[in-house]
């Protein structure tokens, strides 16, 4: 993938429901998704800097640094982001 579409950068909640495989789903933090708890999240900004979302005390998600070097974007579209993890 070249230079990242302008839509990758804001904050994704994992749509594991939909996952395939290897491939993880992203959806964007407003998307209406169905409930459950513990959802994970990504976050790319423009400097490069990505935050990973976890669970927090009272199901507030809590951000902490990640790396770029973990992923692979594997496509960005403005309502879906698809990543496949590294190993």
């Amino acid at each position: 993938m070249g230079d990242p579409p302008a839509e990758l950068y804001r904050r994704w909640v994992h749509a594991r429901e939909e996952d395939d495989g290897d491939l993880q789903v992203y959806r964007p933090v407003d998307y209406d998704l169905p409930p459950a708890r513990g959802r994970r999240g990504i976050e790319f900004r423009p400097d490069g800097e990505v935050l990973l979302y976890g669970p927090g005390p009272a199901d507030k998600p809590v951000a902490s640094p990640g790396r770029m070097d973990d992923v692979e974007i594997v496509s960005v579209e403005p309502d879906r982001l698809t990543l496949r993890r590294r190993e």
